[in-house]
């Protein structure tokens, strides 16, 4: 008999670990999908106006979104796996699926380990994410921008069109040299300054773009410089053998893109060059930026062990309380790493310690309530904030 019941129950728990597993995998993927593209589009948004005018192509749209994930994913990742794991157990517990299990005679610290696979998979892929994508991904959306501002205001295909793409300025070039970037018949017109109109004409010239300051220069060749100040009403005629018009677009360039690496897009190699000619609060930092490059993905390894509980201990509460709760700590772990980031350059604590610290706190808050998991509750949580607060009312008195 006993020989009957060991393989169904050993199929049952199969099944049961593919079932938990499928239905928080599918949760996760949605949230981390519309979380994600919810920040994005946010910072894509930004640049519409620029996409727009500019008449950028569907990839160069895709491109952008694509690598504007890899920051918000180092988020996203993580609180859409709390996410899931709460909802999911707490359809569960709410259905009456956590009480047919537990009549089965099974553990209910079983559940853990579904969950502790897909949270190991999400913090692999979190890792990979910090140390590879995310560096490489700020380098390309700066070089797809920089492009599709190219793309609005280079001439090499506009010769005989007169280009207004560049507000305040309109560029003319009769002829072009792609090879040589050489041009023949350049005429430009400033109305930058409203005081001022100036309008440059040149027989030749060379066309040349830093994508680093973002200037666009223009070495003009045997030409005439008409400039008007019109305060003074004074017209002056230059005529000139060279002269260099220079434009910087880095106004075209929306204001929350840094055409530099910040500290969290760098990548470890680059943030211990940065640390070399730093001062020791800088120092610091960067180093905390080291250590959070793992220390943030393996947050999922801390919310193992807190999402089970809470998931099984959602009867009664309703279904929206899980995103509730799952937003609630997530934004408890955020507030815990800027407090302990701020008491570690305080009192000088090692940065992988300042930087772990959260996990540490969401990891023992974890255990307090995996200790009684298997124990039913008909108190919610908010039922005991309310009577320990009647409870204090009532010895203040």
């Amino acid at each position: 008999m006993l020989n009957f019941y060991v393989p169904n129950f050993s199929i049952f728990n199969k099944k049961l670990y593919g079932y938990v597993f499928k239905e928080i995998l599918e949760i996760l993927l949605l949230s981390l999908v519309v979380l994600t593209f919810l920040m994005v589009i946010g910072r894509i948004g930004q640049i519409t106006d620029l996409i727009i005018n500019k008449g950028v192509e569907v990839k160069d749209i895709a491109l952008l979104i694509v690598y504007s994930s890899p920051p918000y994913l180092t988020f996203t990742l993580p609180m859409s796996f709390l996410l899931s794991t709460i909802v999911v157990l707490g359809r569960l517990s709410t259905e009456n699926e956590i009480l047919a299990i537990k009549a089965h005679g099974i553990n209910l610290n079983r559940l853990y380990i579904p969950v502790a696979v897909l949270g190991i998979f999400i913090t692999l892929f979190g890792i990979l994410n910090t140390l590879l994508l995310l560096p490489n991904s700020g380098d390309l959306f700066r070089k797809t921008l920089i492009n599709i501002v190219k793309k609005g205001i280079t001439i090499e295909d506009r010769e005989g069109i007169f280009n207004d793409s560049i507000p305040g300025i309109v560029i003319y070039v009769d002829k072009v040299d792609n090879d040589n970037k050489r041009l023949k018949g350049v005429l430009v017109s400033d109305d930058r300054d409203k005081d001022i109109k100036q309008t440059i004409t040149a027989k030749k010239g060379i066309i040349n773009f830093d994508p680093m300051t973002m200037d666009l220069n223009f070495i003009l060749e045997d030409g005439n410089l008409h400039r008007w100040e019109k305060k003074k009403d004074i017209y002056r005629n230059l005529y000139f053998k060279e002269y260099l018009f220079s434009i910087n677009l880095e106004k075209n360039i929306p204001q929350n893109v840094p055409l530099r690496k910040r500290p969290h897009e760098m990548d470890i190699k680059d943030l211990k060059k940065a640390m070399v000619n730093a001062n020791a609060l800088m120092r610091y930092e960067l180093s905390l930026e080291i250590y959070k490059k793992f220390s943030i993905p393996l947050s999922c390894i801390s919310f193992i062990f807190l999402g089970v509980p809470l998931g099984i201990r959602r009867r009664i509460e309703g279904k929206l309380s899980g995103i509730a709760y799952s937003l609630l700590l997530f934004i408890l772990y955020y507030v815990l790493m800027a407090f302990t980031e701020n008491i570690g350059k305080s009192f000088g604590i090692p940065a992988i310690l300042t930087s772990l610290s959260p996990n540490i706190i969401i990891f023992l808050i974890g255990l307090f309530f995996m200790r009684n998991v298997n124990f039913e509750e008909y108190e919610t949580i908010p039922d005991r904030i309310r009577h320990a607060w009647r409870a204090y009312i009532e010895k203040t008195k």
